[in-house]
């Protein structure tokens, strides 16, 4: 990654070296014309360096979806919020089915964000977590939401379950697989940014009978298949009917749409019922503030899209990875879930209060897991440098530095609303990283050390995480 930077800055330096020496005063009116003859090509279609998701049609240009008030309100009439919602209490059925328990405990999982650092995290937990339950945390579990890499790490420990599940001789708790997803991802990333993104943005790929551009987002899917041996390599459609049958627990893949921050879901399921806010579903004032994905883009082959796709447009970190576009009128993009919800707990609460009914008479309880790779009460790093630059610099990156903190403030009212209202018992358990020296914790970053990898591991058998999973086996075993 550091090589591929110098390359750039120093190729930058030669050409900004020729065009000052050739075109002399010419310099910047030629520059602007160039730009100016780029702007039109764009226009025109002729070029294109857009990131798009891989597996959706973007050929059907005069079929593209409106993006606007009236069509996401067609998706979320009533009619269509009751089929839905049939529909999903045909999967809570089949779960209930697969419990042993008369009033078994239903397991809703929240990762975090935070790179390779939450990967690994959420990875070692889900693993020592599944072992500590006698291998029925899968089973108890009805839907997995997050984010960035949290979603990595739980996305390939699902995958290898399932896989568990027809045939294949996977032992889920070998330190094996903490090993893969912790592999680097910032290489690759950074690599491809200089060596396609910027100096030969015309190199092409095919999925099925779909053409798209490689880029450093087409890198970062490729290093994550290897890492994980190909299991994730698959299409959201792959998993419709093993979710169907709830044989595997539900996910839904967020990201944030950048016109207007709404959520953008994909998933295997239709999820109209997850568009507003439960008390508003039959207000016809007040907008959806999420998106159906496989609804709006039925016309784009919408469950065709790949699920390292779906992770890596939940996992777009600005810059590092590119927006991806969707062939919406007007074209809308997405970037990272966490610029809404970190830690997947709006999505799993709105579900909850959704089927609280059903809930309250098939279930002994909720139990929320919510896995972090950060602390939620942190004192450690006040935005206050005592210098007077705070001056010029705390109004405009105030919001930026305390964005984590404002969404656990958010995160706290909402539960405390919401547990004061719903009929089941409503457990929330948090499990945390907590480095051993506080001063050497595991970055954020796409690239983990090996010493930092050995510290988020050890972060299980921390005396916290040890009482958290005390409760965790208490509450399945009282049912």
């Amino acid at each position: 990654a550091a090589a591929s930077i110098l390359v750039f800055f120093a190729v930058m330096i030669a050409f900004i070296g020729a065009l000052t020496y050739f075109m002399q005063s010419w310099s910047l009116p030629f520059i602007l014309v160039v730009f100016a003859i780029l702007d039109i090509l764009y226009h025109q279609g002729v070029i294109d360096p857009r990131n798009k998701a891989y597996g959706l049609d973007y050929d059907k240009s005069n079929e593209r979806p409106l993006y606007n008030k009236k069509s996401l309100e067609q998706l979320s009439t009533p009619g269509k919020i009751g089929a839905d919602k049939a529909n999903m209490i045909t999967i809570l059925d089949n779960w209930k089915k697969k419990q042993k328990e008369v009033s078994p405990v239903m397991i809703f999982i929240n990762v975090s964000g935070g790179g390779l650092r939450s990967a690994t995290f959420v990875m070692n937990m889900l693993q020592q977590l599944d072992s500590c339950t006698a291998g029925n945390l899968m089973h108890h579990t009805m839907l997995i939401s997050g984010s960035s890499g949290g979603m990595l790490g739980a996305a390939y420990y699902r995958e290898m379950f399932r896989s568990k599940l027809k045939g294949k001789p996977l032992n889920l708790h070998s330190s094996e697989y903490v090993d893969n997803i912790g592999r680097d991802l910032l290489n690759p990333v950074f690599s491809s940014m200089i060596a396609r993104d910027i100096f030969a943005p015309a190199q092409h790929f095919k999925l099925d009978h779909y053409k798209y551009i490689k880029d450093r987002g087409y890198a970062f899917e490729q290093k994550l298949n290897e890492n994980t041996n190909g299991l994730l390599n698959n299409q959201i459609r792959d998993y419709v009917k093993d979710e169907k049958e709830a044989s595997i627990p539900l996910m839904i893949f967020n990201s944030v749409i950048t016109r207007d921050a709404r959520k953008m879901m994909i998933s295997s399921q239709p999820l109209s019922f997850m568009m507003k806010p439960f008390v508003f579903n039959s207000d016809s004032t007040i907008s959806p503030d999420a998106v159906d994905f496989s609804a709006l883009f039925a016309r784009q082959d919408p469950l065709n899209i790949r699920v390292l796709t779906a992770l890596r447009m939940n996992a777009t970190f600005p810059y590092i990875l590119p927006n991806v576009w969707l062939p919406s009128d007007p074209v809308i993009d997405v970037m990272d879930a966490g610029v809404r919800d970190n830690f997947g707990q709006e999505t799993a609460l709105r579900f909850i209060e959704n089927f609280k009914d059903w809930l309250l008479k098939n279930t002994g309880g909720v139990m929320v897991l919510q896995l972090r790779d950060r602390l939620k009460d942190n004192w450690d790093f006040p935005f206050e440098t005592g210098s007077i630059t705070d001056f010029l610099l705390k109004p405009g990156t105030m919001l930026q530095h305390n964005w984590q903190k404002l969404q656990d403030y958010y995160e706290a009212n909402e539960y405390s609303y919401f547990n004061s209202t719903i009929h089941p018992s409503v457990h929330r358990i948090t499990f945390l990283y907590l480095p051993e020296k506080e001063e050497q914790g595991a970055a954020l970053n796409l690239h983990l050390t090996a010493r930092e990898r050995r510290d988020v591991e050890a972060s299980f058998y921390n005396s916290y995480n040890q009482d958290m999973v005390k409760e965790v086996k208490r509450l399945l075993s009282s049912n």
